[in-house]
């Protein structure tokens, strides 16, 4: 079984089902920006420096400055991409669903598996080859989309795991596991059933 995240909260007497994380591979558009983005601004500065004859110049040295912060610039967004896949966690309980993100803080959404009225699996050309994608989960009376897990590896899996759980905690509810009857309800309901009782004895007697 699953060990239970530490910003999970330590009240809860929930129980742990699954744990993952959206796949590392998604951050490779901004990698491959990044390196194009540097190889074409080096590749500029050097021939702009050769061919205009600025080598050794201040104007070169600016040059340079400028693609070197260019190429830190473009690394620092690689890293962030990645620190935002490391800190990214989803987890299934059997009460809950929940998504976890942040780097310097965090922020964590959580919906009720008794809540959830539909689940979609979405794959793109590159998600059908690498067996990865997205389940989409939206709540009864939702315009759209309450909670997505992104980049999932084998989100089938996960899909059907989650469906699982979602009709247990359907068939709970239906079994009438819910909030208890308060006590003026329970009186208003007794005052109402000794009513229907007296107006059918008085039927009884008149018949």
């Amino acid at each position: 079984m699953p060990s239970e995240p530490e910003w999970l909260s330590e009240e809860s007497d929930e129980t742990v089902v699954w744990t993952g994380q959206p796949r590392v591979w998604r951050i490779w558009r901004t990698v491959a920006a990044a390196v194009l983005v540097s190889a074409l601004t080096v590749g500029g500065v050097g021939f702009v420096t050769v061919r205009g004859g600025l080598d050794g110049g201040a104007e070169s040295v600016l040059a340079w400055a400028l693609a070197g912060l260019t190429v830190v610039a473009m690394g620092a967004a690689v890293v962030s991409a990645y620190l935002r896949v490391q800190h990214t966690d989803y987890v299934l309980t059997d009460e809950h669903v929940y998504a976890k993100t942040g780097v310097l803080s965090q922020r964590v959404t959580g919906l009720g598996l008794d809540r959830v009225q539909e689940t979609t699996l979405s794959k793109g050309v590159a998600g059908n080859h690498f067996d990865y994608g997205t389940v989409a989960i939206s709540t009864a009376g939702s315009a759209g989309t309450d909670l997505a897990l992104s980049d999932l590896n084998d989100p089938e899996s996960f899909r059907d795991l989650l469906q699982e759980r979602v009709r247990q905690a359907s068939a709970g509810e239906d079994d009438g596991e819910g909030a208890p009857v308060d006590a003026r309800t329970a009186d208003a309901l007794l005052t109402e059933a000794r009513g229907l009782r007296q107006v059918a004895e008085r039927l009884e007697e008149s018949v």
